[in-house]
C-alpha cells in the first residue's frame, strides 16, 4: 500500500483539477453553442455530440470526486468493493467521454476538409474510435459476468476475465486515443498552413490546436499508471490516483480546446465592437472639441461685431447751411443757436458689415460762405 499522505496529496490535486476543468468545459461549450446558434447560425451534429460529451464528463468528474473522498477507505470487504465499484464506473465514463469526444472532433473537422484522403482518414478514425470504445466499455462492465460483480475485476477474481486481457485492452484503447489525438492536430495544421488566413490568425488557431496535443500526453501518462487500478490488498494505491489524474486531464483539455476553436467569430465580434466603441468615443470627443471651438469663435465674433459699431457722422452740407442762414435773415436780433454751427454733427449708430471698409473723404479748410 502507498503512504496515505501521498494518496491524499494526489487526491487534492485531482480535486482541484477536476473543478477547474469542469468549470471551463461548461463555459466554453456554452459559448460554443452561442456562436453556432446566434452568430454563425450553423449548428451541426458535432455540437450535439459535444454536449453529450460534456454530460458524460460531468458524470465522470462526479465519480472522481467520490473516489478522492474515499482515497483512504479501508476496512471491511464491502467498503473496499464499494470503492472499487466507483473506480470501475469512473473508467466506464472515461471511456464513453473520450469516445464521444473523438466522434465530435471528427465530425467537426469533416465539415472543413476538402481532400478525399483526409476525409477517408477521419472516417476511419471515427469508425475505429466508436467501435473499439463500445467494445472496451462492454469488457469493463461485463468482465465478471453480471455488472453487479464489476468491482471484483480489480481484485483478480477467478470469476472475471484475466487481468492481462483487460490491461492489454486498456493499452490498445489508450494507443488509439494517442493516434487519434495527433491525427486531429497534425492534419488541421497542414490545412491551416495551406489556407489564405493571415499570419496572426494562423498563429492563434495553432495555439488552440496545440491543446489537443495535451490530451495525447495525458493519455500516455495514464497508460503508465494503468496497472495501479488492479488492487490485490484493498484500498486505492497512488498509481490509481495518478491514473485518475491524467484520465481527468485528457478529456477535459480536449473539450475546452475543441470548443475554444469554434469561438473565433465571437472574438472577432468583440474586437469589432470594442474598436467601434473606441471610434465612436474618439469621434464624440472630436465633435465636442469642434463645437467648443466654434462657440469660442462665435463669442469672439460677437465681440468683434460690437467693436464694429462705428459712428457715422452726418455733416451738414454748405447748401443746407445757406438755406438755414436765409431763413434766419428776418431777424437781426436773433441769436445764433449752437445748432447753426456748420461743424455740428448728428451722430447715428449703424451696423457695419465685417470686411467692409468705409472711406470718409473730408475737405480741409474752413467753409466758404457766399
Amino acid at each position: 500500500m502507498a503512504h496515505s499522505s501521498t494518496v491524499v496529496l494526489y487526491s487534492q490535486i485531482t480535486t482541484y483539477l477536476t473543478i477547474v476543468l469542469l468549470a471551463f468545459a461548461w463555459i466554453t461549450v456554452a459559448l460554443r453553442l452561442f456562436v453556432r446558434l446566434r452568430i454563425t447560425k450553423s449548428p451541426g451534429w458535432d455540437d450535439a455530440i459535444m454536449v453529450l460529451t460534456l454530460f458524460l464528463f460531468t458524470c465522470y468528474c462526479a465519480f472522481v470526486r467520490v473516489l478522492t473522498l474515499r482515497a483512504n477507505a479501508t476496512g471491511s470487504l464491502d467498503i473496499v468493493l464499494e470503492t472499487l465499484l466507483y473506480v470501475q464506473l469512473a473508467e466506464v465514463f472515461y471511456t464513453l467521454t473520450t469516445t464521444a469526444l473523438k466522434i465530435s472532433l471528427g465530425l467537426f473537422f469533416m465539415r472543413v476538409l476538402t481532400k478525399r484522403w483526409q476525409i477517408n482518414v477521419f472516417r476511419t478514425i471515427l469508425a475505429v474510435s466508436a467501435l473499439y470504445g463500445m467494445v472496451y466499455v462492454g469488457l469493463i462492465i461485463f468482465q465478471c459476468g453480471s455488472p453487479n460483480n464489476v468491482a471484483l475485476g480489480l481484485l483478480d477474481s477467478n470469476r472475471c476475465l484475466p487481468p492481462k486481457l483487460l490491461l492489454a485492452s486498456g493499452y490498445i484503447y489508450g494507443t488509439s486515443n494517442v493516434i487519434a489525438d495527433w491525427t486531429f492536430v497534425l492534419i488541421p495544421i497542414w490545412i491551416l498552413v495551406e489556407s489564405n488566413m493571415d499570419l496572426q490568425s494562423k498563429v492563434s488557431v495553432s495555439i488552440v490546436m496545440s491543446f489537443g496535443a495535451i490530451g495525447s500526453v495525458s493519455s500516455i501518462l495514464r497508460m503508465v499508471y494503468l496497472t495501479g487500478l488492479h488492487i490485490q490488498n484493498g484500498g486505492v494505491s497512488d498509481d490509481a490516483v495518478k491514473a485518475t489524474l491524467w484520465a481527468t486531464a485528457e478529456p477535459g483539455t480536449g473539450i475546452i480546446a475543441a470548443s475554444v476553436a469554434i469561438l473565433r467569430p465571437l472574438f472577432r465580434n468583440i474586437k469589432t465592437g470594442v474598436r467601434d466603441r473606441f471610434s465612436e468615443y474618439s469621434t464624440s470627443k472630436s465633435t465636442r472639441s469642434a463645437v467648443t471651438t466654434v462657440m469660442d469663435r462665435s463669442q469672439v465674433g460677437k465681440d468683434t461685431d460690437h467693436d464694429a459699431n462705428i459712428p457715422l457722422r452726418h455733416v451738414n452740407t454748405l447748401e443746407e447751411h445757406s438755406q438755414r442762414r436765409l431763413s434766419n435773415k428776418g431777424s437781426m436780433m436773433s441769436v445764433r443757436s449752437p445748432t447753426d454751427d456748420p461743424w455740428e454733427t448728428d451722430i447715428k449708430m449703424q451696423q457695419a458689415q465685417l470686411g467692409q471698409v468705409i472711406h470718409v473723404r473730408m475737405q480741409s479748410g474752413p467753409p466758404t460762405f457766399h
